[in-house]
């Protein structure tokens, strides 16, 4: 039994060493000019030099798992612009999470619009792979937290990455704001291929939204009504009926238990607010529109949204994506919140996570290492 110890000693090393390093950067010395502070840096993907601002929590740890959010700026844009807008790296939202403004290529980011000269989506979603794996080289990120959230334009493309299979594996739940949901119209080109079911959404929307209408845009930038949008997603997360509340005194609630998951869908239609981030303090887009501060304060209800779900949550879904896209909207005879389904089966935990997913501590892989461990004390026996 004693020749034994040097390997069950290694053995433990090893396990101990996957266990702590969540992903490959952590325990990588980050110079202090990164920490606490908003940083632009660059990374080659598609053959292009892709730039975004990071945002490391202002007591950064290198050996400390981080979740981070990624947040999308409108058109035309850059991510600094929705960093100032929303105001999530202040120490009052984000003293503990990475935070990261990607910017689009020319300003817009992709949503598969024909006819219309932007990123070809595809290179987008490379990009946000590309993004994910520089991340997780560099820094101690926790791969189980990773969301999404965005304004406009921004939560169009967000909306792309939630129906990516294979990029949306990477997040845990998704939070648009005033989203242009082109493609996802009736008779829109989208398709959408959800890696799990239900996939968690928080969306928000102005009544008084004259740039991305409530009721939809039927001219060159088609977006559609965003009841027929949620329908779609009502559809595919196989959500029950809505249950509707009055939130602050003039912002309509509503949520959904979908597959068997209490509220895993949650939208708020603010009544009177315009084409801004909803705040209850006064920030840019609202002086820009010449808009008011909200009765929403959406970084609030979207931080306690996000602390619900981890990536590997797959409620009660089977967590395996179709093996055909379903079309963007919903189904001809359904209405926004009135579908009804029968509860799914248990929840399952199987691998995700998509791009490099180094560090990934998988319940199979903790199996097998006590498994062998079990092995090995059975034969010094």
């Amino acid at each position: 039994m004693i020749r034994l110890l040097p390997p069950l000693l290694t053995l433990f090393a090893v396990i101990a060493s996957v266990i702590a390093d969540d992903t490959p950067g952590c325990g990588k010395d980050v110079s202090s000019a990164f920490i606490g502070r908003t940083q632009r840096l660059s990374i080659i993907s598609s053959g292009t030099n892709r730039t975004f601002y990071l945002h490391l929590p202002q007591r950064y740890e290198p050996d400390e798992d981080y979740p981070v959010i990624l947040g999308f700026h409108g058109a035309p844009g850059i991510g600094i612009h929705f960093e100032a807008d929303t105001m999530f790296s202040s120490p009052r939202w984000g003293s503990d999470k990475i935070l990261v403004f990607p910017d689009a290529l020319g300003g817009i980011w992709a949503t598969g619009m024909e006819g219309n000269m932007t990123t070809p989506l595809e290179q987008d979603l490379q990009f946000m792979t590309d993004l994910l794996d520089y991340l997780r080289n560099n820094y101690c990120v926790d791969n189980e937290k990773i969301y999404a959230t965005g304004i406009s334009n921004g939560g169009g493309f967000l909306n792309r990455i939630a129906c990516d299979p294979t990029v949306g594996a990477n997040f845990a739940a998704f939070a648009p704001d005033a989203g242009a949901y082109t493609g996802f119209q009736p008779g829109g080109n989208a398709t959408c291929n959800p890696y799990k079911t239900p996939i968690p959404i928080i969306s928000f929307h102005g009544t008084n939204d004259t740039t991305i209408p409530y009721t939809g845009r039927n001219d060159s930038i088609p977006t559609p009504p965003i009841e027929y949008w949620l329908q779609g997603w009502i559809e595919r997360n196989k959500c029950g009926t809505a249950k509707e509340t009055v939130y602050n005194k003039t912002a309509i609630h509503l949520s959904w238990d979908c597959d068997g998951v209490k509220d895993a869908m949650q939208h708020f239609k603010v009544e009177g607010m315009g084409h801004v981030w909803p705040s209850t303090e006064e920030n840019f887009s609202q002086l820009i529109s010449g808009g008011k501060p909200t009765v929403v304060e959406a970084n609030r209800l979207i931080l306690e949204f996000f602390e619900r779900w981890e990536v590997e949550d797959r409620g009660t879904g089977t967590g395996e994506a179709p093996t055909t896209a379903s079309t963007a909207g919903p189904s001809e005879t359904s209405t926004a919140g009135a579908t009804t389904t029968e509860a799914g089966a248990a929840a399952t935990t199987t691998a995700a996570g998509g791009g490099n997913a180094g560090g990934r501590v998988g319940v199979g892989m903790w199996s097998l290492a006590v498994s062998v461990i079990g092995a090995v004390f059975l034969i010094g026996a």
